[in-house]
């Protein structure tokens, strides 16, 4: 049954495109008695086209359709006795029957369909005939060998492939919250885009809300930053909470910074630069961008040049309290310094002079004080050191002043720097 119909399909179109009014201005030789006819277990199809080539090929695509179209009602007809596969079916039936009707543009989707070529047509015939406006058109008739046993064969073969491929999409499907790279996502998402194009039911619109939940993945994956120093990031990339790697280099960018390197390494990703010709301004920044499947991914990490960097100065008066004292001479002092940092870095107070004109300095040593932050910063030292009461006090005069130094060390460099005090104003309670 499933035979006769495909024939009978074959000749109702070769009835449709015969015009008996054409006039007949060549032919390849005498017409075979299997035109127009039914022969078991060949495909009889006839193609037009403005020239020969053309009209050949459209044969060959006829033969393709009848093709597809025998094992649509193959499939269809198994589905019918099994009842437990109608479901199945009806998709690879929905599918086959929509792919007979675009064979030319879509036979790239069916393997089977690729063996099919003009060295296996076992007869062929021509005509070249002109209608009655004139034009002229070519019939290429075309008889190709499809027996029984090839028909079961692809009938199988398709099966088989389209239950794969149903399982592929499955487990590509499955795995949107397992992904550990951003190369399975992009993999991921190329492959159903593959296997959207083949299917032509239900299981596409699977495949694209698979393909949407995939891209939503590259759009919210964030850059992190981690434990960075001046002059060089580091961050990794993080999805719903999790570490994710990517083998791709970023691209990179500041307005003021020269990049000298990009490193990935296998859980974070390490961006070394030179900021010698940034200014302190808080905008420094560097921008980190990612192209991940047409999704743009990138975030500016912002960077302090002043970050290492340790400057201080007295902003208020230096107030002096005398330990003992006599008529005459202080005898140790406890002095109170207000230190202003201009940055955040962090540094050590090692060693404070204090110095009177025409008097001996006093120098206190191995303080070991710590201090973080920008802003006004306490600094409490005391010194047994005797001073003349009557030259150094501050009572009675309109303005006392005193020079000397402040040694401290740059914590985060090492660095060992010198405050000059010079002419700077202090009290005492003597």
């Amino acid at each position: 049954m499933k035979r006769y119909l495909l024939l009978a399909l074959t000749v109702i179109g070769v009835i449709g495109i015969t015009p008996a009014q054409d006039k007949l201005l060549e032919k390849s030789g005498k017409q075979p008695k299997w035109v127009n006819g039914l022969e078991k277990d060949y495909i009889i199809v006839v193609g037009t086209g403005p020239t020969a080539q053309d009209a050949q090929q459209n044969a060959l695509s006829n033969v393709k359709a009848q093709i597809v179209s025998s094992v649509a009602e193959n499939v269809k007809a198994s589905s019918e006795v099994r009842k437990e596969e109608a479901s199945y079916n009806n998709n690879v039936n929905l599918f086959l029957e929509k792919f007979a009707t675009t064979t030319t543009t879509q036979s790239g989707k069916v393997p089977f369909l690729q063996g099919i070529s003009l060295a296996k047509v076992t007869d062929f015939y021509w005509e070249k005939r002109q209608r009655t406006d004139k034009s002229v058109y070519y019939m290429y008739h075309i008889k190709y060998p499809f027996p029984e046993s090839e028909l079961k064969m692809l009938v199988l073969d398709y099966k088989m492939r389209d239950r794969e491929l149903t399982r592929q999409m499955e487990e590509l499907l499955e795995q949107v919250d397992k992904v550990e790279s951003v190369e399975q996502i992009e993999k991921n998402i190329a492959e159903l885009g593959n296997l959207k194009d083949y299917f032509m039911d239900g299981r596409v619109d699977q495949c694209n809300l698979g393909i949407t939940r995939y891209k939503s993945l590259l759009s919210s994956i964030e850059l992190v930053e981690m434990e960075s120093d001046l002059g060089e990031l580091k961050y990794y990339l993080r999805l719903n909470g999790k570490a994710i790697s990517t083998a791709k280099k970023p691209t990179t960018k500041s307005e003021c910074a020269r990049i000298t390197s990009v490193v990935n390494n296998p859980d974070n990703v390490v961006v070394k630069y030179n900021y010698e010709n940034c200014y302190e301004d808080p905008e420094n920044n560097i921008l980190v961008k990612y192209m991940f499947g047409g999704v743009t991914v990138q975030k500016s990490f912002y960077f302090d040049v002043a970050a290492n960097k340790a400057s201080i100065f007295l902003s208020d008066p230096i107030h002096l309290t005398a330990i003992s004292k006599d008529e005459s001479m202080v005898n140790g002092i406890l002095a109170d310094l207000t230190i202003r940092s201009k940055y955040e870095a962090p540094f050590v107070v090692e060693k404070v002079v204090l110095e009177w004109k025409g008097l001996p300095p006093v120098v206190i040593d191995n303080i070991g004080q710590s201090f973080q932050g920008k802003g006004n910063h306490t600094l409490k030292v005391n010194s047994d050191q005797s001073l003349k009461l009557a030259e150094t006090s501050s009572a009675g005069k309109t303005l006392s002043l005193l020079s000397g130094y402040i040694h401290y060390r740059n914590s985060a460099t090492g660095e060992l720097k010198t405050y000059r005090i010079y002419n700077h104003s202090y009290t005492t309670d003597w």
